[in-house]
């Protein structure tokens, strides 16, 4: 499979272009940037793939597939541009602005008979999974608050940053849904009816290489993707649910902003 990447930002370069090289019957056919810096990264990383200045270009080149990592502002046109020329679409996180936008692609996707994937990929890291199998296990009992912080890192190393404004925010979901931004280390947190007010998991930074090599290759990303694009299966996160995603995201925004329990469907 060819498979085209639009956007050579931290996300491009360091979690999707390495991966998309690795995987098992995948190729990088190319890369949408115009950014001369970009380019000269590019052509130090993957000397063999070429640049373009525009999606329509790199569709046009021919590609089978396209993994859409541009600022999230721009995302939802570029989805929607590559949905309407019939390629299926993978779409970086948050793939549209909120809920309805989200909806619309999905739509939009569905209506042109087009697969669209969305790239959460924190699914599977340890922390993430091992707090998703606590309150299953029912050690909890009801669960009524969970709590998720990580600091941004470099990139390049995974070594942590210190740089002002580097730090994702937290969210804190209590109940319903109630979002109080903050700052701190890499950290989830649950709690339920039935424990100590805090159980959680954390995850630490460790050096990783900028490259991915072959005997290193991704078997939960970019692998699983590559056969429902195909149209063999499913994804491994269906756009419906990754629009789930972007109504907690909704509420924790009215929350914070109104200083109130926003009501979640149990869906």
């Amino acid at each position: 499979m060819r498979l085209g990447l639009v956007g050579y930002g931290v996300g491009g370069r360091y979690f999707h272009a390495p991966f998309i090289a690795a995987a098992q019957d995948v190729e990088l056919a190319g890369v949408v940037t115009r950014s001369p810096d970009r380019r000269a990264e590019l052509a130090a990383d993957h000397p063999d793939v070429p640049a373009f200045d525009s999606l329509a270009d790199l569709l046009a080149a021919g590609v089978d597939a396209v993994t859409i990592t541009t600022p999230p502002q721009t995302r939802r046109a570029l989805a929607l541009e590559a949905i309407a020329a019939g390629t299926p679409t993978i779409a970086d996180k948050p793939f549209a602005p909120d809920a309805a936008g989200g909806r619309e692609l999905v739509a939009a996707a569905n209506d042109a008979g087009v697969p669209l994937d969305v790239f959460h990929n924190r699914r599977w890291d340890a922390d993430i999974r091992t707090l998703a199998a606590v309150p299953r296990g029912g050690a909890l009992g009801e669960l009524w608050a969970v709590e998720s912080r990580m600091d941004q890192a470099d990139a390049a190393t995974l070594a942590p940053t210190a740089a002002p404004g580097r730090t994702w925010p937290a969210a804190r979901m209590c109940r319903r849904t109630r979002c109080s931004p903050g700052g701190g280390r890499s950290t989830r947190a649950a709690s339920g009816a039935t424990t100590r007010p805090s159980t959680g998991a954390r995850s630490t930074p460790r050096p990783a290489p900028r490259r991915c090599p072959p005997s290193r290759a991704p078997t939960r990303t970019t692998t699983p993707v590559a056969a429902p694009l195909r149209g063999d299966g499913d994804f491994p996160v269906p756009a419906e649910q990754a629009v789930h995603t972007l109504e907690v995201l909704d509420a924790a925004r009215v929350s914070d902003a109104e200083n109130r329990v926003v009501d979640l469907p149990r869906n």
